[in-house]
């Protein structure tokens, strides 16, 4: 008898919380699912001149793990780590080997990407709040990172937002008219250093500077039209505000169009920002000294997926693109990227994919001049100043 009440006992132990947490796990409970994958890149660039290091460097363009799932229905969350050089929030120009936690040059070595929480009660009207993208730039607020054309994103990211902490009310295909909006207002912060509303200085007084804002803000807005596959045009633009750089006055607006059908792909679009800075790009001429400017960017590309024009027995893709970055009265950036990609299996492309890009810089004005001096590394993010070769490898589940 004592042993089967000690059996007893060892069996409550073992099944009562397992009924408690299948209690508790409702099936409108559909994660979290775990998601993730990595890029590992590798870099080569050319006619760098003396002085400088020439060599192949290898390291991780991303490397994201999260979770993401619905915990009753019309309330999703979405939960993203990353450990990679597009993660880093230290605001230092880093090499790819920053990736693979190697060559350090500042104290962030991975961060939370995104956190985020959004409330669906009707599909017209969304509200999405947390740290997420601001819905600035079709191509960064729309496709994600492991779904690109191209290694990297156009230069134009440099002028946008980036990823802040705030609140937003969203929908796409508002009552199947293709229509899709957003507008948002967040800190005045960006977690993508060197974009030009980047600033640190989001806390005001009281309560240790934790409880109290500053006042300052960034406030977004997209509106977008789809036609399907074939065609998906946006405009969208930010206004902002920061302390940090002695400017009151930022904001940027962009335009843009992609689509695609039977294995073709385009997109292209137009950014543009003005404001104060004293980052390296946007005045050359007087790094320490803030200037008011006015940037721009403009992107052009085109791909074909031979497998899906069957034209091929592999699922590759050839695809080209033109970048150009401008700073008023400063000089002009471009880069003209040459890609293949292969995909390992056509169904399910961006699981195992491989890239390869050759970029062919091309500088004009003190951007030019720059490249000659002591001083290294001012490109906008995503920009290039030498030719570039780069291999990507990427998998992910």
């Amino acid at each position: 008898m004592k042993k089967n009440l000690i059996a007893l006992a060892v069996a409550a132990a073992v099944l009562v919380p397992g009924v408690a947490f299948a209690a508790d796990s409702s099936s409108n409970d559909t994660g979290p699912v775990v998601f993730g994958y990595a890029q590992i890149t590798g870099a080569q660039q050319f006619g760098t001149g003396p002085g400088t290091s020439n060599g192949l460097i290898f390291g991780a363009n991303r490397i994201r793990l999260g979770f993401k799932g619905e915990a009753v229905p019309g309330v999703n969350y979405f939960i993203q780590g990353a450990y990679d050089e597009a993660g880093l929030g230290n605001g230092m120009p880093n090499g790819l080997n920053n990736g693979l936690g190697g060559n350090m040059m500042g104290s962030t070595t991975a961060q939370l990407m995104d956190a985020w929480i959004n409330y669906a009660p009707v599909p017209f009207v969304q509200l999405k709040v947390g740290k997420f993208k601001t819905p600035e730039g079709l191509e960064y607020s729309s496709i994600a990172g492991n779904e690109l054309p191209f290694i990297y994103r156009n230069m134009g990211q440099s002028l946008l937002p980036g990823r802040s902490a705030g609140a937003m009310f969203h929908a796409n295909n508002v009552m199947g008219s293709g229509v899709g909006y957003a507008v948002g207002i967040f800190d005045n912060t960006s977690v993508d250093g060197y974009t030009v509303f980047s600033n640190g200085n989001t806390f005001g007084g009281g309560q240790g500077n934790m409880l109290n804002g500053n006042g300052k803000y960034i406030v977004s807005g997209m509106l977008k039209y789809s036609m399907g596959p074939l065609l998906t045009a946006e405009a969208s633009g930010s206004l902002g505000t920061e302390t940090n750089r002695g400017s009151d006055d930022l904001y940027s607006w962009n335009v843009g169009v992609r689509g695609g059908l039977m294995g073709i792909h385009y997109a292209a679009g137009y950014t543009n920002a003005s404001g104060m800075s004293n980052w390296g790009y946007l005045n050359t001429n007087s790094f320490y000294n803030p200037v008011t400017y006015t940037a721009y960017d403009w992107h052009a590309e085109l791909g074909a997926n031979l497998y899906e024009m069957t034209l091929s027995p592999i699922d590759i893709e050839p695809a080209i693109r033109y970048d150009s970055y401008t700073v008023h009265g400063q000089g002009t950036l471009g880069n003209a990227t040459v890609g293949l990609n292969y995909f390992v299996n056509p169904n399910n492309p961006h699981a195992a994919e491989v890239q390869l890009n050759y970029i062919m810089a091309t500088r004009g004005g003190s951007i030019n001049q720059i490249y000659s001096s002591s001083v290294n590394g001012q490109a906008p993010i995503n920009g290039v100043a030498y030719n570039t070769l780069m291999l990507q490898f990427q998998a992910g589940f």
